[in-house]
């Protein structure tokens, strides 16, 4: 019995102690994840920070290369004319012939002979 007792206290204490190096590994695990975290953030803001600089030198050259100059010239090509160039049309729309109301179908009526028409007077064979 005593044996049995020694068993069970050795097998409490190896668990405990396993649970506590567990704890331990994982804690250096996460510490050592922060500090990639850390290392991550700092290259991000460095290619950043980069890439910015980059843009900024490349605006340069293109001042002193006058490319602005180029591309706002083929810009013109695009803009707008001026409105004493512009000749207005009025379009009037087409006039609809005034229909009695006694000729007039009813809402039914009249899908009725949308829905059984001919493809053919509807367009063609399309599908919507």
């Amino acid at each position: 019995m005593n044996t049995r007792r020694f068993f069970f206290a050795v097998m409490i204490i190896i668990s405990v102690a396993t649970g506590a190096l567990g704890m331990i590994s994982i804690m250096k695990l996460r510490l050592r994840s922060d500090d990639v975290g850390v290392r991550i953030v700092r290259l991000e803001r460095s290619i950043a920070d980069a890439k910015k600089e980059l843009d900024a030198l490349k605006r340069q050259r293109d001042i002193s290369q006058d490319t602005v100059k180029l591309s706002e010239k083929a810009g013109e090509k695009f803009k707008l004319p001026k409105p004493e160039q512009v000749t207005w049309l009025r379009v009037s729309g087409p006039t609809l012939p005034t229909t009695s109301a006694r000729t007039t179908p009813s809402p039914r009526v009249a899908a009725l002979d949308l829905t059984f028409r001919p493809p053919a007077e509807m367009g063609g064979p399309r599908s919507r």
